[in-house]
């Protein structure tokens, strides 16, 4: 174990050593700094505008409007419902031409679902948390029956990573951001149930 022990007259003077140890955190965007309008949940395409459009109609400024797992296709992350979103890189680029970013929810867990491409290709590359038996651990979330990634393994993280890329996430843009909604494996049918 290695300790590092910091003495400075003021907590700032601490901070200092710390931050030439390990480094300086990164400045985030700037947007990210601003109002964000967010609510469970927009019915659908229509109703997001009308939302962006009451706030240019009462001169409120706002940044980023965020939509929750409703927006998806049964709860598929990276998926949108065409029935409710028919032109999402439309409305994207609507709010982008005012300035305003978009942020969509992604959680650690897919839907077992094998026409689910994302699960799919997950299932394929093998990259699913196991059971001791071996098994891909499967346990109850937000979209139904689910399967968690193995974060611990480089290849799965890399996978993961390229999902954002906006040629493999359909629907997606420069202007799209993600919200990790559930940075711990949460399962709604545990052991402690």
């Amino acid at each position: 174990i290695d300790i590092y022990m910091m003495s400075a007259k003021t907590p700032a003077g601490v901070q200092s050593q710390y931050a030439s140890l390990v480094g300086t955190q990164y400045m985030p965007p700037i947007f990210s700094l601003g109002y964000h309008q967010c609510r469970w949940n927009y019915k659908d395409e229509a109703d997001v505008k009308d939302v962006d459009s009451k706030f240019d109609q009462n001169d409120i400024p706002y940044d980023v409007l965020w939509l929750d797992i409703e927006h998806t296709v049964g709860k598929r992350y990276m998926t949108w419902d065409k029935h409710l979103f028919p032109d999402p890189e439309g409305l994207q680029n609507d709010l982008a031409s005012r300035g305003r970013k978009m942020v969509v929810i992604i959680d650690p867990h897919l839907k077992v679902d094998q026409n689910y491409p994302v699960y799919a290709e997950a299932k394929k590359q093998n990259f699913f948390v196991k059971t001791k038996e071996g098994n891909n651990f499967q346990g109850h979330c937000w979209p139904g029956e689910s399967s968690w990634l193995d974060y611990l393994n480089p290849e799965v993280r890399d996978y993961w990573a390229s999902r954002f890329l906006t040629e493999n996430y359909v629907g997606s843009t420069t202007n799209l951001y993600t919200w990790n909604d559930m940075n711990e494996p949460s399962v709604f049918n545990g052991p402690e149930i």
